[in-house]
């Protein structure tokens, strides 16, 4: 018979998938998503073995499990024409795809290879009602995602330093604590979230954030629940859920990297600096990427020169009345930090030397703290 499903519904399931299927894998079911109806719904799984999203939606019809290309699927329900689509399995894994007057057929695998994807409810083969979590944090969607925002950037690239491929998340006093870091910058949040205790911290892997980050978007606000369970952290959010592994590793004493103190308390315009600092950017380096931030009584001028290219400088009003000095830091690391601030609102940086880290905070929001280290140019 087949499943008919609401076009809309499905290409929005599909695209919660895309993050996670790998594009280039040795493996090739890894780049599939799973299909399993089960009487009026379907249940949508894709997984790379480290990260795994699980989301219902409704359909009509019978159909036994399939797998397909979770890319392929998604660009064909995305540009199909009609209201519903329609799935008919064929011989030898091959799927009928029916959409509007479109008709496409595409090669499936055998679903029996399709991988588990990381459970609570199947790790370690114990029921989840007896397994006691590491730590439950409930708190608003709105909150989490904040938390997601002014960390996320701020997570090492570098494979090498596992340690540093995701958001470390531990428990204060009352308060829950996310801190990102790749080195060169470390982006601090605290919220309060009364009755939240950990043993610890966890580290949640880049990619993992990530995937919670765009379902915290579906569903409107209300309170989440982020689990952290041994090496497993795991949310639910409406019809879809999102496990991971944590990451293996100490992160490191990231209380040392932030400077106590400050020589200068510079207060400057969000809105105006940032803009300062993209128009100085179009002539930084290509390879460093670097801005030069002077300082004088009464101003901030920042600037940036290339042998290649040319130069630009641009001066802010400030109330400054320390000594002329000047200091340098990669452009994007500081508009990413000002790009999560309020608009409107005044940043602070903390500033000593051209050879100390810069510290920002904002009256906005006194909960968070944003480190970058200079550069020399």
């Amino acid at each position: 018979m087949g499943l008919v499903i609401e076009r809309s519904s499905l290409l929005s399931s599909l695209g919660l998938m895309q993050g996670i299927v790998e594009r280039r894998t040795t493996v090739p079911i890894l780049g599939h998503v799973l299909i399993e109806p089960n009487g009026g719904s379907l249940a949508l799984t894709a997984t790379d073995l480290e990260v795994g999203i699980r989301t219902q939606v409704t359909c009509d019809g019978k159909e036994k499990i399939l797998t397909l290309n979770a890319r392929k699927l998604f660009e064909i329900v995305r540009e199909a024409a009609g209201e519903e689509v329609s799935l008919t399995s064929l011989d030898n894994d091959w799927v009928e795809i029916k959409c509007g007057r479109a008709k496409f057929k595409m090669m499936g695998l055998d679903p029996r290879s399709f991988p588990a994807m990381p459970s609570q409810s199947t790790k370690e083969g114990a029921p989840a009602a007896k397994k006691p979590l590491k730590a439950e944090l409930k708190l608003p969607t709105s909150v989490l995602a904040e938390m997601i925002d002014k960390t996320i950037f701020a997570v090492s690239p570098d494979e090498a330093r596992y340690n540093l491929n995701g958001v470390f998340i531990e428990a204060g006093s009352g308060t829950a604590r996310m801190v990102a870091t790749d080195s060169h910058r470390l982006a601090l949040i605290e919220r309060e979230v009364p009755g939240f205790k950990m043993d610890g911290g966890a580290i949640i892997p880049r990619k993992g954030v990530a995937e919670l980050r765009k379902i915290l978007d579906s569903g409107g606000d209300g309170e989440v629940s982020l689990s952290l369970e041994g090496q497993l952290a795991y949310l639910k959010r409406g019809a879809t859920e999102v496990s991971m592994r944590l990451v293996e590793g100490e992160f490191p004493d990231y209380r040392g990297v932030i400077p106590k103190s400050s020589k200068y308390k510079v207060a400057v315009d969000r809105d105006g600096l940032l803009a300062a600092i993209k128009r100085a950017a179009i002539f930084s380096s290509e390879r460093y990427h670097g801005v030069k931030f002077s300082l004088s009584p009464g101003t901030l001028t920042v600037s940036s020169t290339s042998p290649e290219t040319g130069e630009a400088s641009e001066t802010l009003d400030i109330d400054f009345k320390g000594e002329e000095f000047s200091i340098g830091f990669n452009a994007g690391y500081v508009q990413q930090a000002l790009g999560v601030l309020p608009q409107g609102s005044e940043v602070e940086f903390g500033l000593t030397d051209d050879v100390s880290a810069g510290v920002v905070h904002s009256p906005a929001d006194s909960k968070y703290t944003y480190v970058v280290m200079p550069m020399r140019l």
